[in-house]
């Protein structure tokens, strides 16, 4: 039977070696992408078992057309939740818009994608959801709010569907990452990284393989557990 995962923001950073881990394990592996056509292009030329599509997560009609494409060829076993903005932006000075946004894109884009494929998943009784979440679930920082409250909500997702799919042995956990080296973390650290790399108990930014290599080992069963958020990072996470 043909092994097949669906990685969403799957060109860029975490998502890209989340979706390279797969793909070098012999899995047919989907991936979305909001725009950078280049970085989409760039990684289906490394690897001819993965394809990358424009998917606007918020949009239904969109997932569902992604997921007529992908059960043509085999039902997923595995759904990664990765996309996501951060937003960053102290409340009162900012728009409410940015904030439904953040939500939207983190949050929502993550219910469409568990409401789309995981009745498949209950269906053929056997399925591995993986959704991203971030420290910022829990850690409080000044101007992260939105992006919090989207993680947070996405926990509590996470969290209720593995409790429904169990039964159906469809394993639901979710990662929470802290500082990891994307553009994105470099993007929100511009001109503060030694702060930053202050704050950090071991003094040391994780790297996207690490966090991919977590994934894997929930998604593709080396590590059996459902219902749990798994804490990953140097220190961040504690208390």
């Amino acid at each position: 039977m043909k092994k097949i995962a669906l990685v969403t923001g799957g060109t860029r950073g975490i998502g890209r070696c989340i979706a390279e881990k797969f793909a070098g394990a012999g899995y047919r592996v989907f991936v979305t992408f909001a725009s950078d056509e280049t970085a989409a292009a760039t990684l289906m030329a490394r690897y001819s078992t993965l394809i990358a599509l424009q998917v606007d997560g918020r949009a239904t009609d969109q997932i569902h057309a992604l997921r007529d494409q992908i059960c043509a060829e085999g039902i997923p076993s595995v759904l990664v939740n990765n996309a996501g903005i951060t937003g960053d932006a102290i409340f009162l000075n900012g728009s409410v818009d940015v904030f439904h946004e953040v939500m939207a894109t983190n949050f929502v884009s993550t219910l469409n994608y568990c409401d789309t494929f995981a009745p498949l998943m209950a269906n053929a009784r056997f399925g591995n959801i993986v959704n991203i979440s971030s420290v910022a679930a829990t850690k409080i920082k000044l101007g992260n709010t939105a992006y919090g409250c989207a993680k947070a909500a996405i926990e509590r997702l996470t969290l209720g569907l593995a409790l429904e799919l169990a039964r159906f042995d469809v394993n639901v956990n979710g990662v929470s990452p802290g500082f990891v080296d994307t553009e994105m973390f470099k993007l929100f650290a511009k001109g503060v990284e030694r702060e930053i790399l202050k704050s950090i108990p071991a003094r040391k930014i994780m790297q996207p393989d690490e966090v991919a290599n977590m994934v894997f080992l929930l998604a593709s069963r080396q590590f059996s557990t459902t219902g749990t958020i798994v804490k990953v990072g140097n220190g961040e996470n504690i208390g």
